[in-house]
Order: C-alpha cells, then structure tokens, then sequence
C-alpha cells in the first residue's frame, strides 16, 4: 500500500506539468544546399552547447545477412580518423572540455557532443573528422569485431534482453526491424572492411543527416558553424530499396493473425517473460494512446502490471511496458521477471490486464495518471541539454517533422478511456509472446 501511495503522489506531482505547463521556444531550422538539415535554439546553459548529430543508419537500413553493421561501424569510427587514432580523438575531446557519446536505435545513430561555448569551434571541426574522415583501419575492425563478439554473448545470456529480442524477431519476420541490434555471430564473422566502408559512404551523407545545436550560441551562428564544418558531407541520395521501405513496411510487417509462443532455455536464476504486440509508427495517429496505453499497463508503481502481477499477486518481482517511437510499425511490448515457477501464472495475469483494457476499458483515474507520466517524463528529459538538442532532430529524422517534439505534450494530454480501449482492441489481440529461463 505504501508503494501504492508513493504512486499516487509521484504521478500527481507529474500532473501538475499537465498539459498547459509553459514550453521554451522550439528551435530555428534551415535545409542547406546539399540536403542536410540543421536546427538551433539559444538557450541559457551554464557556458555549455550540445550538438547532436542523428544519421539514419540503424537496423532498418541494413541489408540482409549484415545484422548489427550500424552498431559495427559506428565503434570502428571511434577507433581513429584519417588524421589521429581513437585514443588522440579521446585526449583532443578531454582537452577541450568536451565529451561525445554515441547510440544507435532500430532508425538511427545519435552521435552527441557536449563542450563548453568556447571551444564550440574545435569541437565541431573534430566532430566532423570523426563523421566524415573515419579511417576504418583493417587491424581496429578486427579487434572491433572480437568486442562486439564478446558483447554479444553477453547480452544473449541475459534473459530480459532475449525475451525481446526473440520477440521482435517473430514480430517482424521479413522486416529490418527484427535484426538484432548488436547482429548475429554469423553476420558479424562475414563483415568485412570494405562492408563498413560501404556502409558508411552509402548512409553518411547530408540528405540522411540531421545535426542540431542548443546552449549558449546564437542560432544564425550555430548553423553557420555547422554548414562550414560539415560542408563536405555528400550529397548522395539514399538507396532506391530504403526509399521504397517506406512504402511496403507495412506489408513486410504484418500483425499476427494468432498468438505466437517461443520458449528459449538458459540456466538463469530468473525467468524472463516478453509479451510484444505489433503497433505503429510514430507518424500514426493511434501512436499517442498506444503510448499512454502503455503507460498504464506497465509505467510505473501506479500502472496495471505493478499492482496486480508485482504487488498484490507476488508473481514478479519487476515488471514494466514500452512503446518506441520509431519510423516503422513499432512494437508495444511488456516484460516481467518472475520465478521459474511463476511463469504461467504470471504470463496469465499480464494477458488478463490487457483483456481488461480491452473489454472492459480503463477508468478515468488511471489513464490520466499514465497520461501525466508520459508528459512528465517527456518533459522532464527535456532538463538535458543534449536530450534538448537531440529530440528535434531524431523527429526530424523520423519524418514527422521537428515541431512534433512540441506535440508530445498536447497529443498525450488529449488522450481519453475511450481512446485507450480503442487502440487497445485494435492492436493489442495476438502477442508474441517468449519467455527466456530455465527449462522446466
């Protein structure tokens, strides 16, 4: 009960931001001669400006039989430029103040710098080495690829992240979606220098590049600064087969017509459950009660999940719920980690909350709960600098435009019961469903 009351006040605090709480200005935005785009928004900051650098190179666009050649190599080009190995690149950054991380998701590589307003100037230059100059050395790639063999059987051995793994593989049997993020053994054994040489000339390129700066510069001079550095990025249109994606996803995406089960055995102490049901994108005008419908199933102490499968229930000890927003059709997916000996107790409990959604539908009370957690969260992320700098561009990039990380707000807070339920009985019938553990 405590916990259940803890809840209640945390997610009240949220509501408080709901939905008319003020929002800065959004950021300027210019589309340079060469195709790249590029945003910026002065803000106060401490001294500081964030550059964010968002590529659409992830999982979506690889080909077959090249799984995890995003993630390959986006930590070959940390590896060193045509001018200075990794560990130069890293002493320059310190340096200068500066740090730089780098993500990739199913859509995208982020690649984010964070450096005092004064050394904007080399920092970017040295940014843009990084993006356009990587020297892709034979002997970096091959030690690359024994890092990324070892990470990926570390990640194959934790079960949380193979239930979903394995369920985004039977959720999108013919779509680039279902490729592991990190790849396979067997496709990264067949990647070669010359693949990431490829890869990076075919998707490394101004019209699939979208750079955005906040902090303490003026926006007429970032992009300035930005058109200057990143001025020889080419201008090479994206491949005919990405292109068309667009078109056919759908098709290479269909929902389940009936449920799917997976079961995976691995000597764990846990069992992990992964229940994943094929939604949409983040363009699609369901996407926001998807969203919130996610919330309220798994988000949090006060959702469904946590009160009736964790609390009242003891058949886990966490549980939790997502929905991505991505280009393509995204997956709603909940998670729970239970004893072995709980699992199809547990599995039923989570498939009754969502039946419930869906028959008899949510009340007010808990849907404007989930609804507060959604914009609280966007809101509160937003107190980063580089997370400020890079969701606008990562919109951008997703096609639904950078203003649309404005609407997060005004779209979750519109979000009614009758919403929920609605999407709830259209996309939330036939799971997959995997469960990873030990075998019984």
């Amino acid at each position: 009960m405590r916990l259940a009351a803890a809840a209640l006040v945390a997610c009240a605090a949220l509501a408080a931001l709901e939905p008319a709480h003020p929002q800065p200005a959004g950021p300027a935005f210019w589309v340079l001669s060469t195709g790249l785009r590029a945003l910026a928004q002065e803000v106060p900051a401490n001294g500081l400006v964030a550059v964010s650098v968002v590529v659409g190179a992830g999982p979506r666009v690889e080909e077959p039989g090249q799984a995890g050649i995003s993630v390959l190599v986006r930590e070959v080009m940390l590896r060193g430029t045509v001018r200075r190995s990794g560990n130069q690149v890293a002493d320059a950054l310190d340096s200068l103040g500066a740090s730089l991380r780098a993500l990739t998701g199913p859509d995208h590589t982020e690649w984010t710098l964070l450096v005092p307003a004064e050394n904007l100037d080399p920092a970017l230059e040295l940014m843009a080495e990084l993006l356009i100059q990587p020297r892709f050395a034979p002997e970096e790639v091959e030690a690359q690829r024994r890092v990324s063999l070892v990470r990926l059987r570390q990640q194959q051995d934790q079960p949380q992240s193979r239930a979903v793994e394995l369920v985004a593989s039977h959720l999108y049997r013919w779509h680039p979606y279902g490729n592991p993020l990190l790849g396979t053994p067997e496709s990264l054994g067949r990647i070669g220098r010359d693949d990431l040489v490829r890869y990076h000339r075919t998707f490394y390129t101004a019209p699939n590049v979208v750079i955005s700066v906040a902090g303490e510069v003026p926006a007429p001079v970032a992009v300035a600064k930005v058109q200057r550095v990143f001025r020889s990025l080419p201008a090479t249109p994206l491949p005919a087969r990405v292109r068309l994606l667009d078109v056919h996803e759908r098709a290479l995406a269909e929902r389940p017509s009936s449920r799917r089960d997976v079961r995976e055995a691995k000597d764990t102490a846990s069992t992990w459950i992964a229940v994943g049901y094929l939604a949409v994108g983040v363009g699609h005008p369901d996407w926001p009660a998807l969203r919130v419908a996610a919330g309220l199933l798994g988000g949090g102490m006060a959702s469904r999940l946590f009160q009736s499968v964790r609390e009242r229930a003891g058949l886990a000890y966490a549980v939790g719920a997502s929905l991505p927003a991505s280009k393509g059709p995204a997956a709603l997916t909940l998670t729970a980690g239970v004893h072995p000996a709980n699992v199809d107790r547990a599995l039923a409990a989570m498939l009754r909350e969502v039946d419930h959604v869906r028959s008899r539908g949510p009340e007010e009370e808990e849907v404007a709960l989930a609804r507060s957690r959604v914009v609280g969260l966007h809101l509160l992320d937003h107190e980063d600098l580089r997370r400020r700098a890079f969701y606008p561009a990562w919109y951008e990039l997703l096609g639904v435009g950078h203003r649309f990380d404005r609407r997060v707000v005004e779209l979750a807070s519109r979000v009614t019961p009758a919403d929920v339920q609605r999407v709830a009985r259209r996309y939330l019938e036939h799971p997959v469903v995997a469960v990873v553990g030990p075998a019984r």
